[in-house]
């Protein structure tokens, strides 16, 4: 294995854990590779994917291993604080003065305080007790997202009904205007008496003699403005009268659009809720279809005495759910055949 006796070169300037090789050697074994490569830090070249096996090597400088589904990239490096294993990472090249160096991008950290150890494979049936474990959790998470649906529709009755666009004020007062000017209008309007005057004197107006067409032009004259000078005196009262109401016209329509602005928040929020407990729902399903792949996954898990608990949490289950990808996607695909 020369990549791995490589690294073990590399890890020997400092002080390495006793057994690494061994681990090493079991970790190639059990996720069925032939080797562990040792990559070097290029700079157009990353290598993602699941972090399987970390240890310090001295004060500064770690040895980590990546499984990125083809191949175990390992690498040794001052990488930082280490995420735990079973972590989304990539190992990147950064210049560091005229040669490169690595540098360790989480893109996902393990959500759960468990121990994954991929360099173990399960020897009973105690190492697989976290399997019925995260059976439980699945079910405590699918029956708490049916009762927060629930919860969600009753809440969403509650809401009053929610207008899709509300008029401004400005708009309502010009309605109101309007609606005056239409009212007095219609109470102002000339009388039957004086429309029938009206024809009579639009009609002299045709006459042959000049002083009759000249009287009747003046007297319809009188007439129309006699009607506008009502008509003027009606309206600035109207509008006197509307000024007065004005103020708590505009605060009453200020109050009815924040209550409808509210209403409208709540309802996206609570939309926005149901369609996640929706895909937390599915996520949960898919889950479960996972879990019969990792019966007979290569790792051990530690740490996990108990289902998990507080998942009506949202958070919380999110953490389950997104472990449980996270233990699906390190699932090995190379399936090598090692001579021992």
């Amino acid at each position: 294995m020369p990549g791995l006796a490589r690294l073990m070169e590399e890890a020997a300037t400092g002080a390495p854990p006793p057994g690494l090789a061994d681990d090493l050697w079991r970790l190639a074994y059990t996720r069925g590779h032939v080797d562990v490569d040792r990559v070097r830090p290029y700079l157009d070249r990353d290598h993602a994917g699941i972090l399987v096996y970390s240890c310090s090597v001295d004060e500064t400088r770690a040895l980590l291993v990546v499984e990125t589904g083809d191949r175990l990239a390992g690498a040794v490096g001052a990488f930082g604080p280490l995420p735990r294993a079973g972590s989304a990472v990539r190992l990147s090249a950064v210049m560091a003065g005229v040669s490169a160096a690595w540098r360790l991008v989480v893109d996902e950290a393990f959500p759960l305080a468990l121990d994954v150890r991929f360099d173990r494979a399960p020897a009973c049936d105690g190492d697989r007790r976290w399997i019925g474990m995260m059976r439980d959790a699945l079910g405590t998470i699918r029956k708490a997202e049916a009762e927060r649906r629930e919860a969600i529709a009753v809440r969403r009755r509650a809401l009053p009904p929610v207008a899709v666009s509300m008029a401004s004020c400005e708009e309502i007062v010009r309605e109101r205007v309007a609606a005056l000017r239409a009212d007095v209008e219609r109470e102002t309007a000339h009388t039957p008496d004086e429309t029938a005057e009206l024809d009579a004197v639009r009609n002299a107006r045709h006459g042959r003699s000049y002083g009759g067409q000249r009287r009747a032009f003046e007297r319809e004259t009188a007439l129309v403005r006699a009607r506008q000078e009502r008509f003027d005196e009606r309206m600035r009262a109207a509008l006197d009268e509307f000024r007065v109401e004005l103020p708590a016209l505009r605060r009453s329509i200020r109050t009815a659009q924040a209550a409808n602005d509210a209403a409208h928040s709540m309802l996206q929020q609570l939309e926005d809720m149901y369609v996640e407990s929706r895909a937390r729902t599915r996520a949960a399903f898919t889950a479960s279809r996972w879990l019969d792949e990792l019966e007979d996954a290569p790792f051990v898990i530690a740490g996990m005495e108990a289902p998990p608990d507080g998942l009506d949490d949202p958070a919380r289950a999110h953490d389950v759910l997104r472990a449980l990808a996270l233990l699906a996607r390190a699932l090995p695909r190379a399936r090598a055949r090692i001579a021992v």
